[in-house]
């Protein structure tokens, strides 16, 4: 009778959902770049002659037979003085005729709280009655048309406005430039408006943008993010290419370094382009750095729970271990990717759909830089859901803390203290590193930005927090990359026959665990260097030592 032969199961790779997560991550990235530059960019003419905040939306365009369009009032924009931006057609006004800025809407005006509020005239049209030109380096009188000026909505100042005073001396040229302080000032640099109850045309001007020092720090910002960039990448490629370290903590940590890379990459590129880079590139760029940077912060947050999870007492999942930590990872993925992406189409929804009333925060990314234009959606988008994370992830923190510090109480009973006293102090030494590690993965420089962005005040307070932020990469690596079993791993796995890493212990360890030999710890899969299983957790001392540098 022929034998049966029974074929082993094929072993699931480790890679499986590592590269699942990445192709993801990568399609929801260059889907977001997509969308923006090819659908809602696509009809946009790259040769129009102007930006955007020197254009207006062209009500009731009428395409003419030239290609040119016609607007309600008969203004008619050839070829090349048009194009279409988010849907919608734009005409470059400012390069028919000269033009000048209102503050607000055509139907709104500034109130007593220094906002723009609809108006309750009937008919709101800013008469301008004194207009001047340049005569022998002096302002000149001069007469000019009704429509002699075009008119551009919006304020656009990014660091605020200010509003001159009667004892100013400025004029407003024919080419709709306003001369004050012996020096030329554009669009982008004043508007005018009427106060509500007045019908006095007031000029306000922009305080000046970023200061030279500013820009210089956002310049030191770029550096350090790009300084973590090779750190972040060495980390991601150090877990994918040893196996002894693709355990669940180390798939966790993968996807966060990932997210936290591509957010890295293209804020560096945006802080170093500053005005130079074109719109369609800034608006994608904020998107898929709000995308990562929110996947990063809840790759953290599971990594919290994970840990939090361990400790906590609950029942763990079925199955053997490989078992449960697949279903644990794809349950993490559809988390992790999940919320950040529900609040991704949130955002995307309320940036293009423009029948959302105006009454709605909205993102608003690329109007006056290429991030969220005012505090409050910057909060509502950004903040907000952060700021939850990082709570969940210091409460997650502490409950744990504490119930490994009464874990710590329950074991030392029973030690024996003639014979165990120098391994638990050894013990407490690696439990405290444990919690340090714990504390500044889960959070202390995202609590410190957000501090930051809270309180205000002088920048310079924040200059080494932030700077200490850009350079978390470095920091990450130097946790779970830059420790002795790591660095012999990875010896083995480039240079086996070289031994460019000590393979020998501490003396102190040696005196502490002689049963312990260097041999076996390298023997031992990464995935039982602390047993995260709860039931082995509650029944004895947990054996925390340097090799649980792996750990997420």
């Amino acid at each position: 009778m022929a034998k049966r032969i029974h074929k082993k199961p094929r072993k699931r790779s480790n890679k499986h959902w590592i590269t699942i997560s990445a192709v993801l991550l990568f399609t929801i990235v260059l889907c977001i770049f997509v969308f923006y530059y090819f659908v809602i960019e696509r009809e946009r003419t790259h040769a129009a002659v102007c930006e955007h905040n020197d254009s207006l939306a062209i009500e009731s365009a009428v395409l003419q037979k030239d290609g040119s369009y016609k607007d309600k009032d008969g203004v008619v924009y050839p070829v090349g003085y048009h194009f279409r931006e988010d849907g919608v057609l734009r005409g470059c006004t400012c390069a028919l005729r000269p033009c000048v800025r209102k503050c607000c809407r055509e139907d709104e005006e500034i109130n007593e709280n220094n906002t723009c509020q609809e108006t309750k005239r009937e008919s709101l049209v800013l008469s301008i009655s004194q207009v001047y030109r340049m005569v022998k380096s002096a302002p000149s009188l001069v007469n000019t048309s009704r429509g002699h000026f075009s008119f551009l909505y919006g304020d656009v100042c990014t660091f605020g406005k200010f509003m001159l005073q009667d004892e100013d001396v400025y004029y407003l040229m024919e080419d709709g430039t306003v001369w004050f302080l012996n020096k030329f000032y554009t669009t982008a640099d004043y508007c005018l408006d009427t106060f509500v109850n007045s019908s006095t045309i007031l000029t306000l001007m922009c305080f000046p943008d970023q200061e030279p020092s500013s820009l210089s720090t956002y310049r030191l910002y770029s550096i350090g993010l790009f300084i973590s960039l090779p750190f972040l990448f060495l980390t991601f490629l150090t877990y994918a290419v040893l196996p002894e370290l693709q355990n669940l903590h180390g798939k966790n940590l993968m996807c966060h370094v990932v997210c936290l890379f591509i957010a890295y990459m293209l804020l560096g590129v945006l802080q170093l382009a500053g005005d130079n880079i074109w719109h369609s590139c800034c608006t994608s760029f904020a998107f898929i750095i709000q995308f990562s940077f929110l996947a990063s912060f809840f790759w953290l947050n599971i990594m919290c729970f994970d840990i939090w999870w361990v400790f906590s007492g609950l029942r763990p999942l079925r199955g053997s271990v490989k078992e449960r930590e697949h279903k644990k990872f794809i349950i993490y993925s559809i988390y992790a990717w999940g919320c950040p992406l529900i609040i991704f189409i949130i955002t995307l929804v309320m940036q293009t759909v423009k029948e959302i009333p105006d009454t709605f925060i909205k993102p608003e990314f690329g109007l006056n830089k290429c991030w969220f234009s005012t505090e409050k959606a910057t909060f509502i988008y950004f903040y907000l859901p952060m700021g939850v994370v990082v709570i969940l992830n210091i409460i997650m923190f502490a409950t744990t803390a504490l119930r490994l510090v009464a874990h710590t109480k329950e074991t030392d009973n029973m030690l024996n203290k003639n014979g165990e006293s120098q391994r638990h102090n050894e013990n407490e030494r690696q439990r405290f590193n444990l919690y340090l590690k714990l504390f500044i993965v889960m959070g202390i420089n995202w609590v410190t930005e957000i501090v930051s962005w809270y309180l205000g005040g002088p920048k310079y307070l924040w200059y080494i927090t932030d700077l200490t932020n850009t350079l978390q990469g470095v920091l990450i690596f130097l946790i779970f990359v830059w420790k002795r079993r790591i660095l012999r791993l990875l010896n083995q796995k480039i240079c086996p026959n070289i031994e460019l890493v000590s393979n020998t212990t501490s003396s102190t360890r040696s005196k502490v665990s002689p049963s312990r030999t260097t041999s076996s710890s390298l023997k031992q899969p990464s995935s039982n260097v602390i047993n995260f299983s709860p039931d082995a957790v509650a029944l004895k001392k947990l054996p925390i030592s340097d090799d649980s540098d792996n750990i997420a």
